[in-house]
């Protein structure tokens, strides 16, 4: 079974490849995406992992939110001004003794 955040990695850049993905790593995608599909994005993955995000930046221009996975966490930053989406999946930090359940 493929991981949640593997899931909304692969699924977003999927449809925003579209759009032109603007840069990759092995745990960060950035791609073109208009602001308000992005937050879409935040909301929908929130609702779907039953968890609500956490709100790391929130202004008018950039809303950062991480949501909770049960092998990790997802890191989703929009940007008004640049139009673009970055996601970035951390796994649980096992040495700090730290698990992404409740």
């Amino acid at each position: 079974m493929r991981s949640f955040l593997m899931i909304i990695l692969a699924g977003t850049f999927g449809t925003a490849a579209m759009g032109g993905a603007l840069a990759q790593s092995a745990d960060t995608r950035i791609a073109s995406m208009p602001f308000g599909e992005c937050l879409s994005i935040i909301s929908e993955a929130a609702q779907e992992m039953g968890e609500e995000p956490i709100k790391l930046v929130n202004t008018s221009d950039v809303v950062t939110a991480r949501i909770q996975a049960s092998d990790g966490f997802v890191t989703v930053s929009c940007d008004r001004s640049a139009s673009k989406i970055t996601l970035t999946k951390s796994p649980v930090p096992e040495a700090a003794g730290m698990t992404a359940a409740r």
